[in-house]
């Protein structure tokens, strides 16, 4: 059954356009340049619902503390506003580096953000698979690290996501032998921005979709207005692949951005849930 969600990233603007990092102390940093919020994520829960999104997905850079205080007032947020946070997005660090204590280390942040993920209420995380070029040597060294932290999460309750994304991954084919070599129940987000910078978006897609759990759906807007066609055909795909899950909508860029999102609410649910 395909429900739908919406990502902190869809609000990037209305939130501020932050990009929170921690320091050597933990403490939570904004390293982007700031500008006026007209949003808190501790108001994204009953914002989403208010528009009848039940599901949300946070972006760990969005989260401005991760103090077990903080933590248990979004949580009770989330809950008060009757949302279920699917995934705990996880950008962060590089799952195919090739220097061994950068790898180490970089899968040891993870294990932190799903701590974190887990003090949320969150049901997964989603981890990409790695930004070194995919060389037999950089997609083993993906598969180790993801191997690890889906039975990491596994422990903690948690599913465990990965995404056609950063450069070891875009290409369909590099990522689903990652997807084969980590031998897990691991879990598929198809981006439909991040098949668009592959050579062929919809062969990326026919690819993919067969796999896919949750989709980030993203259209293409010039000006206001949404290549519909070109939606139109990628959601086909999606229709055509028997998808099942849930669709975070997603609009890039700033712009107007909850209005464009509204718009792409209104295609899928013509083109995917309201079909007879």
């Amino acid at each position: 059954m395909i429900k739908l969600a919406i990502s902190s990233w869809t609000l990037h603007g209305a939130l501020g356009a932050p990009w929170y990092e921690p320091d050597e102390s933990g403490a939570m940093v904004n390293r982007a340049a700031s500008q006026p919020a007209e949003l808190s994520l501790l108001e994204l829960p009953a914002f989403i619902a208010a528009e009848g999104i039940h599901l949300l997905e946070i972006c760990n850079f969005h989260l401005p503390a991760i103090d077990d205080g903080y933590l248990a007032r979004l949580l009770a947020k989330i809950e008060a506003a009757g949302v279920t946070l699917v995934n705990l997005l996880i950008d962060t660090g590089n799952l195919s580096a090739a220097d061994n204590a950068v790898w180490r280390r970089d899968i040891a942040a993870a294990k932190r953000w799903q701590r974190v993920a887990v003090k949320l209420g969150a049901k997964g995380v989603r981890l990409d698979c790695g930004s070194d070029a995919p060389s037999p040597a950089a997609i083993q060294r993906s598969c180790d690290a993801l191997r690890e932290l889906a039975d990491f999460g596994a422990e903690l309750g948690l599913h465990t996501t990965t995404e056609n994304w950063r450069a070891t991954s875009v290409e369909s084919d590099n990522l689903l032998r990652i997807m084969d070599g980590v031998g897990r129940s691991l879990q598929l987000c198809v981006d439909f921005g991040n098949a668009a910078k592959t050579a062929d978006k919809y062969a990326t897609m026919r690819a993919l979709l067969p796999r896919a759990t949750s989709l980030h759906c993203k259209g293409i807007f010039t000006g206001d207005e949404l290549d519909a066609a070109e939606f139109t055909r990628a959601l086909a795909l999606v229709k055509a692949a028997g998808f099942s899950g849930h669709i975070a909508l997603i609009c890039d860029g700033t712009d107007d951005e909850w209005r464009k999102t509204l718009v792409l609410k209104d295609h899928v649910e013509r083109e995917l849930m309201r079909a007879g």
